[in-house]
């Protein structure tokens, strides 16, 4: 954990990160804080320009209402869409849902209350599976995993990318934030593919595959009320009181997963972007504007989820009794069938609830974050609650 602001000569104004207090998601407060946070970090100005189209990239995970902290909160969006206009750009809010049949034709947009902000500010607000063409077979030069996507239209026409992140815990990767947001950018087809992949570091690296194809200009995390535990969807409300923002993505995930208790290169999204150039993963070379980071840092319940540190000789050998995997809680089950049709490696059937293929599973999690019931809950063995951290 950092023990004060850190600054390096050597570091570009680029990778600078705001953290700005933000007690609550009244319009005034959080117009304020969107606006110190981005004046922080050169201001709105010096990445929209006037007639300029920009996508403003939702968190969307699914239809659920602002105060479960699963999505953006649209005071948020309000206030980055605001500050788009301002500048003479063309704010356009959109997203998909985690797979297409959860969220429904705008139901996510609508229950999120995103779908409101849009129309008080005279904005359209789209899921872009509801688009004409929505996506668009794209390749990914550097990839290392994904080197074709089917990338989202809007995001390859729009002049600029704003990627306006929930900070979240995750299952699956630890923490969520404004890299992985952008895996929201690309087709089922190609999720499926990624989470296809089963490695936890080959995941990541697609996740990243992706985050470089549709690359933000700017990222502004709704750091108001997070998630912590069994994120990014089933965990709990975690009030933390901030607005922060920064042009380059990797070193706001680097500063908010530090900030949530995390080592921020133990975030494989956070190692593998920074690895390959496209953004700040060190902390000592982020310029913190703003707050410091040790006063505003909570430590957030981590996921049941999280890989475990442990040679990977070992993993092999003791892998049938180090288990972290999901499990039906029957009882919550209203055989709705979105974990089946959410399950990627098609594990899963209806008899006639739920039945997991042990051997088919890969352990991604998506039908514990896909469930509206939260009736897939990730367990884990004796051994396995030993040695996670």
């Amino acid at each position: 954990m950092m023990t004060g602001q850190k600054t390096n000569s050597k570091t570009a104004a680029n990778s600078r990160v705001s953290i700005v207090r933000c007690g609550d998601y009244g319009r005034e407060a959080v117009d304020a804080a969107v606006l110190q946070s981005l004046e922080s970090t050169g201001g709105i100005g010096g990445v929209v320009r006037p007639g300029d189209s920009v996508l403003l990239k939702v968190n969307l995970l699914s239809p659920t209402g602002p105060e479960a902290a699963v999505t953006t909160h649209p005071a948020v969006v309000r206030a980055v869409a605001g500050a788009v206009l301002e500048a003479g750009g063309q704010p356009i809010i959109a997203d998909a849902p985690g797979y297409l049949y959860a969220g429904g034709k705008s139901k996510a947009l609508r229950k999120s209350g995103i779908l409101e902000a849009a129309e008080q500010l005279g904005i359209r607000a789209v899921q872009f599976e509801n688009m004409e063409r929505p996506f668009i077979r794209t390749e990914v030069p550097g990839a290392e995993w994904m080197h074709e996507v089917m990338a989202a239209r809007l995001a390859l026409e729009s002049d600029v990318i704003i990627s306006l992140p929930k900070l979240k815990t995750h299952s699956g990767t630890w923490y969520t934030g404004a890299i992985k947001n952008m895996f929201g950018c690309v087709a089922t087809r190609s999720r499926k593919q990624a989470h296809n992949l089963g490695v936890h570091e080959k995941f990541a690296g697609a996740v990243v595959d992706i985050f470089s194809a549709v690359k933000p200009a700017l990222a502004v995390m709704d750091a108001v009320v997070g998630m912590e535990g069994e994120g990014p969807q089933h965990g709990r409300p975690r009030h933390t009181g901030l607005i922060m923002a920064s042009r380059d993505c990797v070193a706001l995930d680097s500063v908010a997963s530090t900030l949530i208790g995390f080592n921020p290169l133990e975030i494989l999204t956070v190692r593998n972007a920074a690895a390959r150039g496209l953004g700040e993963g060190e902390l000592d070379a982020i310029d913190i504007a703003g707050e410091r980071l040790d006063d505003v840092s909570v430590d957030y319940e981590k996921p049941s989820g999280r890989q475990i540190d442990i040679h990977p000789w070992l993993m092999r050998v003791g892998s049938r009794f180090v288990k972290v995997e999901p499990s039906l809680v029957r009882e919550e089950c209203t055989r709705c069938e979105i974990c089946m049709k959410s399950c990627p490696a098609d594990a899963i059937t209806m008899e006639p609830y739920p039945v997991i293929d042990r051997k088919a599973c890969i352990e991604c999690y998506c039908c514990s974050e896909m469930c509206p019931e939260g009736a897939m809950v990730v367990r884990k063995s004796r051994l396995a609650r030993r040695l996670i951290r």
